[in-house]
């Protein structure tokens, strides 16, 4: 996955380089985007068309790390397989997301508001499949306080959230065909929080039964 990491970073970093060469010196250009695809803030170049491929450098740099600093490393190593596909997507997600940006910086038209459901949808689907094969851990996954105490309780939360995120993947992924304008960000929004509230209390009803959960003296 450094690997990758490093193929994904060195392409984003070129095409980077060649919008640079296309906006002329001290010209700003559009930082952000609106949930409908409307550009709502513009910046320096360096902001504009450098800082993501930066972040992206960040996010794998977090993600090689963590192995090396999980208190249950052997737990994350049997779950190598899931957590090579969760940053495979975030790499996914950044690079297109990158090169959609860069395309509406140049004047083309990339439909940023049709576009980004349907990444979102995407990484969400990634994520959740693979979500059921996550070994308990202290950095990856539904961490809650029942979860961390109780294997039962995080391989069920998991199960459940993995479906949860598949399903609210594939919505965000259909969205664009239904919903106009920003009402997509709150179908997000939404099904995130409705999502986290019933896996919280999922992760506790499943902690409370289990008799082999650790317990506080």
């Amino acid at each position: 996955m450094l690997l990758v990491s490093t193929a994904a970073v060195l392409v984003m970093f070129a095409i980077s380089a060649y919008v640079w060469t296309r906006i002329p010196a001290g010209e700003v250009v559009c930082t952000h985007w609106n949930a409908a695809g409307e550009c709502d803030d513009h910046g320096s170049k360096f902001v504009g068309i450098v800082l993501l491929p930066i972040v992206t450098v960040g996010m794998a740099g977090l993600f090689a790390l963590i192995p090396r600093i999980e208190p249950r490393a052997a737990n994350l190593s049997q779950s190598g397989r899931a957590y090579a596909v969760v940053w495979g997507a975030m790499l996914l997600f950044f690079v297109a997301l990158h090169i959609i940006t860069m395309l509406e910086v140049l004047g083309h038209g990339a439909g940023i508001g049709t576009t980004m459901p349907i990444l979102v949808g995407l990484l969400f689907v990634l994520i959740g499949g693979s979500l059921g094969h996550i070994r308990s851990n202290y950095f990856f996954g539904i961490r809650t306080p029942w979860t961390l105490s109780s294997e039962l309780s995080w391989d069920k939360t998991h199960r459940l959230g993995g479906k949860l995120f598949v399903i609210l993947g594939l919505i965000f992924m259909v969205s664009p065909l239904v919903v106009t304008g920003e009402a997509w960000i709150y179908g997000l929004m939404g099904g995130i929080l409705v999502s986290m509230v019933v896996l919280v209390a999922y992760s506790y009803v499943i902690w409370k039964g289990d008799p082999d959960a650790r317990r506080g003296a």
